[in-house]
């Protein structure tokens, strides 16, 4: 199975920001989309890295910044106000 490598940006309330590199083994996907789903349902962002658990409060966080593969973006259903193709910057 092929490694996906994913970015994270956590963007918090008070300014600060936080970022992480990680693989994702190849998942299937519905997989996937029960993933999202959970993540939009849960008050916390949890991330386990170096044998350490740290769950980010929801309420705290300004924005999430995630890299995602185009083909599996086809493949999940978004809520549909989602903005598509967009580029950031007046000129882009």
């Amino acid at each position: 199975m092929e490694k996906e490598r994913r970015d994270l940006t956590i963007n918090f309330m008070d300014g600060s920001k936080t970022s992480f590199a990680f693989s994702l083994e190849g998942r299937n996907a519905a997989a996937k989309q029960l993933r999202l789903e959970e993540f939009l349902k849960s008050p916390f962002l949890m991330v386990l890295g170096d044998g350490v658990l740290t769950m980010y409060p929801v309420a705290n966080i300004k924005s999430i910044q995630l890299t995602v593969d185009a083909k599996e973006l086809d493949l999940m259903r978004l809520p549909g106000h989602v903005i598509r193709n967009a580029r950031q910057g007046r000129d882009a």
